[in-house]
């Protein structure tokens, strides 16, 4: 007669917080939902299992259940502490290495800013030996060297008119002036930023980052362009002289 192994109690917390962190905020997700998320990574239990280990999680964590209707929905309370899972972690610590090797070194702690509240509120898993290693677990080499001339001024007013979606009017280093431009985002592309804008009459353009030489955000607001998805623009800056072509539609609105 063959007996199963009982799993130990790492094991058990480790499948406990492996269910927690992948209960999103905001939103409920279900036990078979959870189940083959875990499955996907190559961690295989029976439902059972994973409803058992959520009753545990719901009784302990800050995780609701809602019962009102089956399949049962479960959720994180909204102002729940951040704890990050092994695959959020390492994107963490890749996107803080990107970006400190993508911006210049007078940005270094504005970049160490940005990521400390992650580091101070970010909370490990009760009974779960600490890692060793931390940052020096990712590394990112750039095989180009980036063009960051004027950067560290222009980030910061390109930035404020991206969160805020403020018009704003820039200046480039060839004295040409693009007026009025919506500015919907940022592509890092070949060792260069390029700024992708809508102009007055709704056309979308880019401009390397190093070409600019003032920034100057509007206080109007404007309406993002609900079709346009950043990932799949085109950038045409690095084909034609952006500032010649976009210039001039742009001073003649």
């Amino acid at each position: 007669m063959t007996t199963t192994r009982k799993p130990t109690t790492t094991e058990q917390l480790s499948l406990a917080f492996e269910l927690y962190h992948r209960i999103p905020r905001g939103r409920k997700v279900t036990a078979q939902q959870l189940q083959l998320e875990l499955a996907s990574i190559g961690i295989e239990r029976d439902i059972r299992t994973i409803q058992r280990n959520l009753d545990v999680v719901v009784h302990y964590l800050d995780v609701d259940k809602d019962t009102r209707s089956k399949p049962y929905g479960y959720s994180r309370h909204l102002n729940s502490h951040l704890v990050l899972g092994p695959r959020e972690s390492v994107i963490l610590k890749l996107s803080k290495a990107l970006a400190s090797v993508t911006l210049p070194s007078s940005m270094q702690l504005a970049i160490e800013a940005a990521f400390e509240p992650i580091a101070i509120h970010q909370q490990t898993y009760p009974g779960i030996k600490s890692t060793q290693g931390g940052p020096q677990k990712v590394h990112v080499e750039l095989t180009q060297t980036a063009t960051f001339t004027g950067l560290e001024k222009q980030f910061e007013p390109i930035a404020l008119a991206l969160t805020y979606q403020r018009m704003m009017t820039i200046t480039l280093i060839n004295h040409s002036v693009l007026k009025h431009i919506k500015p919907l985002g940022l592509i890092f592309s070949e060792a260069q930023f390029y700024l992708v804008y809508q102009t007055p009459n709704d056309e979308i353009h880019d401009i390397a980052l190093n070409t600019v030489n003032k920034v100057k955000v509007s206080t109007f607001h404007f309406d993002y362009p609900i079709d346009f998805e950043l990932a799949k623009y085109c950038l045409t800056s690095r084909d034609y002289p952006a500032t010649q072509a976009h210039s001039k539609s742009s001073e003649s609105a």
